[in-house]
């Protein structure tokens, strides 16, 4: 089995971040997210984002390699949902080049955060996740996710998009 390593992300980190995100969302998102939005993604309008956030330091960013190369990365921290207390921490996303899905790089990001947001204090954690992408409601749930609630509508290029909360206990 092939050894994963994760570390935290740094500004450097972020043309390579960036290349997972837009490769990420082609590969995921057609039929549920406008096609003229994900042909616009770009890494480098991407990498710009990316590095900001990470020169920020909030949230966190971990960055999952397998043979020395970047796989997938997650993000993480306090909730930002107001109707969750600061006993609940957030994944706020997480994506794997798509060449790496099913290796276990994305539950070994998930561990890393769940543990990392146990040790600073929170004792649950949610995440959001499209209605409409299976796959990774499928690997949630594998990760012993619950779904949470209804689904709430947000809209990219005036398409409706609906997402849904899972969440679960800590660690």
């Amino acid at each position: 089995m092939t050894t994963i390593d994760i570390r935290a992300a740094t500004p450097v980190d972020a043309p390579a971040i960036a290349e997972i995100h837009v490769a990420s969302w082609r590969a995921t998102y057609p039929g549920i997210v406008p096609a003229s939005y994900l042909a616009g993604l770009s890494v480098e309008q991407r990498t710009t984002v990316w590095r900001d956030v990470l020169d920020a330091g909030r949230p966190h960013v971990a960055l999952a390699f397998t043979e020395g190369e970047p796989r997938g990365w997650i993000t993480y921290g306090p909730t930002r949902d107001t109707d969750k207390d600061s006993t609940w921490g957030e994944i706020g996303a997480i994506y794997l080049h798509p060449s790496h899905c099913g290796q276990g790089i994305g539950a070994a990001l998930v561990a890393h955060a769940r543990r990392s947001l146990h040790d600073a204090g929170h004792e649950w954690v949610s995440l959001w996740v499209l209605v409409e992408n299976r796959r990774a409601k499928a690997f949630y749930e594998r990760e012993g996710f619950v779904a949470e609630r209804d689904a709430e509508t947000f809209e990219i290029d005036g398409v409706p998009i609906e997402e849904i909360r899972y969440w679960r206990a800590l660690p």
